[in-house]
């Protein structure tokens, strides 16, 4: 059984699994066309040598060890004279709100390369050899024309006859506390740098905007399913989705956007990167966070976004290391909550390991991004969490899915329960009715009996032993009137619920033998008990009384002036119960077919063993006919027992 049932989770998961192997090649096979090792040129006193760098085959990461002329905006023509040029201060770069960056390049006369990179940030002026080349938002000594703004460039260069190509960066910074620097350099051929870019493009694109059709989809389900899970994901793909900075501000922007609103919501955007990933844990496991904890988090975090459209943009940045230093302690407060949750409620399953797995995977990643923004290029711009959240989202999306095919299962389990009791309850009421009314006819005639004795007493013509007799008849009025009660109560819907809980095994047995006694006594039947299972059951009371109610009745209607024996015993994590009879047993040709709805040798509806079996198999038993022959029948069905915890 366990064995079919492990198969069974195996075909299940396998599929998913498969398509997820599929996903994840695919995007490993992307992302292996994105460049990520180069030979490296290291310039030297602001002069980088590249007369022996094998362009034709390789691009080169320059060393962005420039020289740096803080607090002035120099031109070409400043350094045309090497006696009057200006000296490089390498050592006052903290601070400059503008300045200039130098860099000469020896190559290979008469050779075009071409040299990309983001632009210095806020505002940047680009030389080459003399010629102005581009202005990217206005650099200025005035602070009030200055134009900020942050684009990727790609600059051609030729060497001419001299080999020698002279770059001159000026920048203006009056905006933001942070240093200006060089970005990560690349350099080559044409053809190279183009195969380059295009691999860099193409898996921004295939990320972010694949992050961002996530996005849409998850934000319908949430709306359509109203599943909170689905609205967190979506979240954060939105986020991780616009980290990317070339695709924010490459693709997704007009080209005359305002820098300081683009400004405000990327920092915003990289401020709420943290907050998503606690959203993830949230709603994946509301119980764990609790509603004070998501009401805190939710309060912070909206006054700290309403605060990146207020303070200065000078102090985004500490705003935004605000943010994350606001999460973390409730980072640590939810994995603590969950850690409880899972020792006291219940222990983490399949699709737990695998939540935890990826939100894990996620929260690494930003740990890791967190650490190195600001000292790291290519985390600056791009970010390391877009594949790790396209991996994240497949997971979880997995893991919904698990959910809801869970949640299918036990709503389908449960419409066949509800099913199956409703045949129980409209079998039991038919039959409570008919034993109530039989029931209620010696109990009119034992209480007319008990009152005429009572008048014979009250006349003082007592016959011999009439008072124990008169005990004797009134002990049975009150048992049977009680049965009776109990019976009609729930034949009239005023029965106990029917969940499964401990059952007395004993208190089962009495119960049964209460009810049908009388029964058995109109065909001159003797039921014996005999119990051999002391224990707790783990079932419902009111259901397996009925089991037996009605196998007893079968037994019944076989067998007249016999016994019929009532037996429990131990079997091992179960318990046996078994019905047997000394009446004229099964015909051989109707026992492969007695548990089959609507097959019946008697006039009644077929129902009653078919129901039977139902009921025990709810219960995690098993029923089956044990024996049959001339001699009678035995019918025996087991129980889980109740496991102490």
């Amino acid at each position: 059984m366990r064995k079919e049932k492990r198969l069974k989770t195996l075909r299940r998961y396998a599929l998913p699994v498969l398509v997820l192997i599929f996903i994840g090649a695919v995007l490993l096979l992307c992302r292996a066309r994105v460049q990520t090792e180069y030979p490296v040129l290291q310039p030297a006193d602001g002069v980088v040598d590249a007369r022996e760098a094998n362009f034709a085959d390789e691009v080169y990461h320059v060393i962005n060890d420039w020289d740096f002329y803080p607090g002035t905006l120099y031109t070409p023509a400043d350094f045309a004279d090497p006696v009057t040029a200006p000296r490089p201060d390498q050592e006052n770069t903290e601070g400059a709100e503008k300045g200039t960056w130098r860099l000469v390049i020896l190559a290979e006369p008469d050779t075009y390369l071409t040299l990309c990179h983001f632009s210095v940030d806020f505002s940047t002026r680009i030389f080459v050899n003399g010629k102005e080349m581009r202005n990217i938002g206005f650099v200025s000594d005035d602070p009030d024309e200055a134009v900020p703004k942050v684009r990727y460039l790609t600059l051609p260069l030729y060497t001419g006859e001299s080999g020698q190509i002279e770059l001159v960066y000026q920048f203006s910074n009056y905006w933001h506390n942070d240093d200006s620097f060089i970005q990560s350099t690349v350099l080559s051929t044409p053809e190279n740098i183009d195969e380059y870019q295009r691999g860099l493009i193409f898996y921004s694109l295939l990320i972010s905007s694949g992050l961002l059709f996530l996005m849409f989809y998850f934000l319908l389900c949430a709306a359509i399913q109203k599943r909170w899970e689905y609205a967190a994901l979506g979240l954060c793909c939105l986020v991780i989705a616009l980290r990317n900075q070339m695709f924010f501000g490459e693709h997704m922007l007009w080209a005359d956007y305002d820098f300081f609103l683009e400004y405000r919501v990327l920092v915003l955007d990289v401020s709420w990167i943290p907050a998503s990933a606690l959203a993830l844990i949230a709603t994946f496991y509301p119980k764990s966070a609790g509603k004070t904890t998501l009401w805190l988090l939710g309060g912070a975090l909206l006054i700290l976004t309403a605060l990146h459209f207020i303070v200065p943009i000078r102090q985004l940045v500490l705003l935004c290391h605000i943010c994350y230093y606001v999460c973390a302690p409730f980072l640590l407060w939810l994995i603590y909550r969950l850690a409880r949750y899972f020792r006291k409620e219940r222990k983490p399953d399949a699709l737990d390991w695998l939540t935890l797995g990826a939100i894990g995977l996620l929260c690494v990643t930003l740990i890791w991004e967190g650490l190195n923004t600001g000292s790291n290029s290519a985390v600056n711009h791009f970010g390391v969490t877009p594949l790790a959240m396209v991996i994240c989202t497949l997971l979880l999306a997995v893991v919904i899915n698990g959910r809801i095919q869970r949640q299918t299962a036990l709503l389908r389990q449960a419409e066949a329960r509800n099913e199956m009791l409703g045949q129980v309850n409209a079998m039991n009421k038919d039959f409570l009715r008919m034993v109530a009314h039989e029931l209620k006819t010696p109990l009119t005639v034992i209480s007319g009996y008990a009152q005429l004795l009572d008048r014979q007493i009250e006349r003082q013509q007592p016959p011999e032993q009439a008072s124990e007799r008169l005990k004797t008849i009134r002990n049975e009025a009150d048992r049977l009137s009680e049965i009776v009660s109990r019976l009609m109560d729930y034949t009239y819907d005023k029965a106990a619920d029917t969940d499964l809980s401990a059952v007395d095994a004993d208190e089962l047995l009495r119960g049964a033998a209460a009810v049908m006694r009388p029964v058995c006594a109109k065909r001159k039947n003797e039921l014996r008990l005999e119990s051999g299972f002391h224990g707790k059951l783990h079932g419902n009371l009111e259901l397996l009384l009925q089991v037996l109610i009605n196998l007893i009745v079968n037994a019944t209607r076989h067998t007249e002036e016999g016994v019929i024996t009532l037996k429990s015993e131990d079997a091992g994590d179960f318990a046996a119960f078994s019905v047997t009879d000394t009446g004229s047993g099964v015909a051989p040709e109707a026992v492969p077919h007695i548990f089959e709805k609507g097959y019946t040798t008697t006039e009644g509806k077929g129902l009653g063993l078919a129901i039977c079996k139902e009921t025990v198999e709810l219960h995690s038993g098993t029923l089956e006919l044990a024996c049959t022959g001339p001699e009678g029948s035995c019918f025996r069905f087991t129980v889980p027992k109740e496991v102490d915890e």
